[in-house]
């Protein structure tokens, strides 16, 4: 993740963000718009957002099924881009740090039974990734 977003860093944001005009033409856009970060600091958050869920999910032991899971789910993050048409350009981590929540607190809920540390971790997961969604769109991403 750390390695593709160096990647599109310099590269012209509009050739690999999302854009739902060109969702099905150009179906590369629903993996590459989390690597276009507008700003400086929109790609701090996001990764300070990654670090926090990397982390969680770390502590919480989510087996290796769990990355494959959120890479899955990754893509899918931008689908419900398309019911806002007047967004016209997206890019960011957003969606894919929402994913990685939803799938580590699936994981821990459905798994056996949950110990109060599942719960403690998950809701510390989500209010990370809460603060770094904050932080980026109060600082003005």
């Amino acid at each position: 993740m750390l390695a593709g977003t160096g990647l599109f860093a310099t590269a012209d944001a509009t050739r690999w963000d999302w854009q739902p005009a060109l969702a099905l033409a150009e179906p590369w856009r629903w993996w590459t718009a989390a690597f276009v970060h507008w700003s400086r600091l929109h790609l701090v958050a996001n990764l300070t957002g990654l670090l926090v869920v990397m982390a969680l999910g770390w502590a919480a032991r989510l087996p290796a099924v769990s990355a494959v899971a959120w890479f899955i789910a990754w893509p899918l993050t931008q689908l419900g881009l398309l019911l806002r048409p007047e967004l016209t350009h997206f890019g960011g981590l957003s969606g894919v740090l929402h994913a990685g929540v939803a799938v580590a607190g699936w994981r821990k809920f459905t798994t056996g039974r949950p110990r109060l540390a599942d719960h403690e971790s998950v809701v510390v997961l989500c209010g990370g990734n809460v603060s770094a969604e904050t932080l980026s769109r109060v600082l003005g991403k």
